[in-house]
Parts: structure tokens; sequence; C-alpha cells
């Protein structure tokens, strides 16, 4: 891929998100950080062929990696979105083009990190479940599963309640203060 030019930089980012696969790629990472196995599976794609694609993603700054423990086995290297990009584009009889280009911001990237770094609690959690799978034995993983349902059930209830007075707080400022 050629470099990306300065009034062009958005021809880079329709370039990677013309193939299916790649766009596929993003929408998955954008939930959670996945390894290459969990990224081949939920695609259906070659290994191989994923990580051509990720490989682009690296080279243009979208994705990083970083390795984690594994029940089984040696760690795995996951694959994240470390940027954000806010695209807005005016299409016209005239032609197309850019409105704005914004990066996002160098704090956490997604759901995952933000609960990593500020929730680790829940963060543990959430990696729990993603490793429920690799409990071989499927009584042991149906007990995990249970206890995770409930943990995550009342965490959640906590949220709903912290997110109702926010809003509550949203609501009165803007009625008394705008």
């Amino acid at each position: 891929m050629s470099p990306v030019d300065e009034g062009d930089e958005f021809d880079e980012l329709f370039e990677l998100l013309g193939s299916r696969t790649r766009y596929e790629i993003l929408r998955l990472l954008t939930r959670e950080p996945m390894f290459l196995g969990q990224l081949s599976r939920e695609l259906a794609v070659g290994q191989q062929a994923i990580i051509r694609h990720l490989r682009q993603f690296i080279e243009q700054g979208l994705l990083d990696t970083y390795e984690d423990e594994s029940i089984r086995g040696p760690p795995r290297k996951y694959y994240r979105l470390n940027k954000c990009v806010r695209l807005s584009i005016n299409i016209a009889p005239d032609g197309v083009r850019v409105v704005r280009i914004m990066p996002g911001a160098t704090g956490p990237q997604g759901v995952e990190e933000v609960l990593q770094q500020n929730y680790p609690d829940l963060h543990r959690l959430v990696v729990r479940a993603q490793r429920l799978s690799e409990i071989p034995d499927s009584l042991d993983r149906k007990r995990e599963a249970i206890d995770l349902i409930k943990e995550l059930e009342a965490r959640s209830s906590e949220f709903q309640d912290v997110g109702r007075y926010l809003r509550g707080i949203v609501k009165w400022l803007r009625e008394t203060h705008l």
C-alpha cells in the first residue's frame, strides 16, 4: 500500500474497508480484542488470510497486539483497535468529499479497555466468560457459567441504577442551567 497523502488520508481507510473480510474483522474487534483463531472461526476464513488483513491494519496504525495468558498452552496474541477515527462524508452530484476526519482520543479504546483500566474486577469477570469454552469438563463449565451469570447480573443491575441516577442529574442540569 502506498503512503497516505496529506489531502487523501481517507483513501487509505476506504481501501482498507473495501474488503468485506477486513470490515468484518474491524466490526468484531470493536466488541472485544480477539486472537487469531477466534477471528478465523468467527469469519470462517483461513488464518493465513486473516493474518494478511491484520497486517494491513497494523501497518496503517489501526490495530495493535498484546499477549495474555491462556488456560491451555502458551500465551495468546490478541488483536485490538488502538485508534478511533470519525469520518464524515458529503456525497453529492458534484462529487464525494470528506468533510471531517478526527483521530480518536488517546484514552481507552472500546468497552473492553474501559473495563480493564477503570473496572478491573468487572474485566476479570469478562475474561472468565470469554474463556469458558476452554474449560474441558462440561459440568465445570456449566457451574462456572452459572456463577458468572449471577455475578454479571448483579453488577449489571448496579450499573443500570447508576446510569439512571446519572441521566437524572443530566436532565436536571439541562432543565435548570441551560
